[in-house]
């Protein structure tokens, strides 16, 4: 998806692309969207049990936290504002009149616990020395 580490304004800032700038209202972007993400990050450092840098998010950490965040704004948009007229998320497109940004946000945080579940799977290998 990414390449190289990311930071938390990396992350703010790729959020807030894939959101519009301009749906984001003025009290949730800057410091707020920081905190939120730097929430999501401790969501997952809990999850995981590893300890993740803010300042250099590893590429296996970068979906995860993008798809929580992403997921928690627009949540927190939907809440406070009553949602967004119009959402480009990719390929999908919701228009004014629509009441599934908060469906698309379930989505997100849904996909993002699948992530974190691939995170955490190791592969462990057995030897076994059998005799007849």
């Amino acid at each position: 998806m990414t390449t190289g580490n990311w930071n938390t304004g990396s992350i703010a800032n790729h959020v807030g692309i894939l959101v519009g700038w301009s749906n984001i209202p003025i009290t949730i972007s800057g410091t707020v969207l920081n905190n939120l993400i730097e929430q999501e990050i401790n969501h997952i450092e809990q999850y995981t049990t590893e300890t993740i840098d803010s300042s250099s998010i590893s590429e296996k950490y970068q979906p995860p936290i993008i798809d929580l965040s992403l997921s928690k704004l627009l949540f927190v948009i939907d809440t406070n504002t009553g949602g967004i007229d119009n959402i480009k998320l990719g390929e999908l497109s919701i228009g004014a009149g629509n009441s599934s940004i908060s469906t698309i946000a379930t989505k997100l945080r849904e996909d993002a616990i699948l992530s974190l579940k691939e995170l955490q799977r190791k592969i462990r290998f057995k030897r076994v020395i059998g005799g007849s």
